[in-house]
């Protein structure tokens, strides 16, 4: 297994013998599907084998599985389908970093027989379809990839017509079932957890500041729902636009300054003294207690300095956050200082951060670690024999799950992905656990 304290060899490219080709509900009560022999559609398929239990993968310590031993010759092709050469600079260094840390994963996997084929998708469904296809040509027993909702709708079609499994990286509930997992972190698991540890430091009442879309639409919905869950309620909601021009009047909106100074004059007036954010009965009478912003980048950091110029102080109204917080550049800006987000377990993601740095003198891009997880667990389900491959599809659902880079995680029946998260704190260039991850799952039905 793979051990963070080693240094990795450089030559790890020696081990990928495919080359760059250049060429957001869920459905209920999915059965899982049986593969069958690559290249063959549908229309003609032949009966599979019957396959023997599935094996259970129990979840390891750190970055890395459980993977179950091969035997035989064959050759253990896994496809990897990016953007390679999307028109979105943004789209190529993730899809290069993606692949690095898919190369990083073959040679943990350390065997011979594992080869990873990269394909190009352009960045587009026509073109993610066609990699799809080129890849099960090439004789590839399970597709990881693409990025985004429309390459991995594409890539889908091909991938259900021949029975090949595909994990891929989008978030659109509506592709997943049906041979297709969707490894990323879900805008629902992500709203749940934090707004479950805000309702643990008894903070019931929320707002949300959210760009259009639907992201920001499903954000929504899940912050409606999971404050209702613990007895509160989304007080206020604005929408953006995506320039940082046209954020001003949402954010003077949200503030509700009338509102606030009325209820610090009720405060002083009822005999308040000393400094009313260290007043659990003050706080309760401002609209909101806390402020979730689901954004990233650049325009997060345009957005949270906004808040505290419109008098929502921070040390009044809990910043909150999602995944997309999680980005070290993010820890320089004053505003979200003290600000919680959900985040992948701590261990896990540092262990495979160190790896990567030291194999490639870099720091991974954000979804670097889901293709590394990716890329280990399509390598647990392919049971290669001295003349065969069986693709064991069904140990994707193992309840117990598995762990990885991104800390431990599983696919439900639909096919979506549940991943136990970690809360931090920003403080002043750093990212802080205040509730670590789980380390394991409730049993399925409770």
């Amino acid at each position: 297994m793979f051990d963070p304290r080693v240094i990795i060899s450089l030559c790890i490219g020696l081990l990928i013998l495919g080359a760059c080709a250049t060429t957001d509900e869920p459905s209920i009560g999915h059965v899982p599907y049986q593969p069958a022999p690559v290249n063959q559609p549908d229309d003609h398929r032949q009966e599979p084998e019957q396959q023997k239990p599935a094996t259970i993968i129990k979840p390891v310590s750190r970055s890395g599985l459980n993977l179950p031993h091969m035997q035989g010759r064959e050759v253990v092709r896994l496809a990897l389908l990016l953007p390679f050469t999307a028109k979105n600079e943004g789209l190529r260094d993730q899809a290069r970093s993606m692949l690095n840390a898919a190369q990083l994963a073959v040679f943990e996997i350390n065997d011979r027989r594992v080869v990873l084929i990269p394909k190009d998708t352009g960045g587009t469904r026509a073109g993610a379809a066609e990699a799809a296809r080129s890849a099960i040509n090439d004789g590839a027993h399970v597709l990881v990839g693409p990025l985004l909702s429309r390459a991995v709708e594409g890539a889908a079609s091909q991938s259900r017509r021949y029975r090949v499994p595909l994990i891929g990286f989008s978030t659109d509930s509506k592709i997943a079932g049906d041979g297709v997992y969707l490894l990323n972190f879900l805008p629902e698991v992500e709203v749940a957890r934090i707004i479950d540890f805000a309702a643990s430091k008894e903070i019931y009442n929320f707002a949300l500041l959210r760009g259009v879309g639907a992201y920001g639409g499903r954000i929504e919905q899940a912050l409606r729902y999971q404050a209702l869950a613990n007895a509160g309620e989304l007080t206020n909601v604005e929408v953006y636009s995506r320039s940082p021009n046209e954020m001003n009047a949402p954010v003077a909106r949200l503030a509700q300054t009338d509102l606030r100074n009325e209820a610090l004059k009720l405060w002083k007036k009822a005999g308040g003294i000393g400094d009313p954010a260290l007043d659990p009965e003050f706080l309760f009478e401002l609209p909101y207690q806390a402020v979730l912003i689901p954004e990233s980048g650049i325009r997060l950091q345009s957005l949270a300095p906004l808040l505290p110029y419109y008098d929502v102080d921070p040390r009044l109204v809990k910043f909150l956050g999602t995944g997309r917080w999680f980005d070290k550049t993010l820890t320089r800006e004053p505003a979200l200082n003290g600000g919680w987000f959900p985040g992948p377990d701590q261990q896990s993601i540092e262990a495979f951060n160190v790896a990567y740095r030291s194999t490639y003198s870099a720091e991974p891009e954000r979804l670097a670690s889901l293709a590394y997880d990716a890329i280990l667990v399509a390598s647990s389900i392919v049971e290669t024999q001295v003349d065969r491959v069986l693709i064991r599809a069904d140990i994707l659902q193992s309840p117990i799950g598995f762990n990885g880079a991104t800390g431990l995680f599983r696919f439900d029946e639909s096919g979506l992905a549940e991943h136990k998260l970690a809360i931090y704190e920003m403080r002043r260039g750093r990212f802080v656990v205040i509730d670590p991850a789980a380390t394991e799952f409730e049993p399925l039905g409770f």
